[in-house]
């Protein structure tokens, strides 16, 4: 069996047999397939979380060393396209590529990486709904660059003084660190409800 394939589910199997369906050797998921339902299911999750949420929430910190889900969101789509645009293929980043970084007002090279905790109180409120535009835009760049990959490709290693990243590790990194993020979101927003 290879190793980086998975069994794509039936039609009119339930919910968790789609998640974790035995591999069928006529049908198999491809692991740029996985991928792409790893990040599109994330996306989803996102979307809930953030479905209902007001401005109040999205900016509240739950301690003066916490970080707002503002901040999170910003900083998990900020890193997703600094690796696939900025780190792998070597291009600006959407962000300052399409004027987001002006639109907000914050820095182009900027993406949260060591901000101290002044850095995060002093974040500014933004307008979700822009924000999740510029995560439309970065996730759309993020799949359109998997549908030109190999699986031969995912062990290229793109910065030679960062041997440890290849692409295929890359993807692995921002799938842990979105669904990671997604959760942090989820949990904030739960904690602010929670005596309501």
């Amino acid at each position: 069996m290879d190793c980086h394939k998975i069994g794509r589910p039936e039609l009119g199997q339930s919910h968790l047999a789609k998640r974790f369906a035995i591999p069928d050797s006529e049908d198999q998921m491809t692991l740029n397939e996985f991928i792409e339902d790893a990040l599109n299911t994330e996306h989803e999750y996102l979307m809930d979380a953030l479905s209902d949420i007001t401005s109040e929430e999205l900016m509240w910190r739950a301690g003066p060393e916490a970080n707002p889900i503002g901040w999170i969101l910003w900083h998990m789509i900020r890193v997703e396209d600094m690796w696939f645009q900025f780190f792998i293929q070597r291009e600006n980043e959407i962000w300052a590529r399409e004027g987001w970084n002006e639109k907000f007002g914050l820095p182009a090279r900027d993406n949260g990486f060591e901000h101290t905790q002044d850095q995060v109180a002093t974040f500014p409120a933004y307008d979700l709904a822009s924000m999740l535009q510029y995560g439309e835009d970065v996730r759309t760049a993020t799949l359109n660059y998997l549908n030109t990959v190999t699986e031969e490709q995912m062990d290229i290693v793109p910065r030679e003084a960062r041997p440890e990243m290849s692409i295929g590790r890359i993807f692995r990194q921002v799938v842990g660190e979105v669904y990671q993020h997604q959760g942090h979101i989820a949990y904030l927003k739960g904690l602010q409800r929670s005596g309501k």
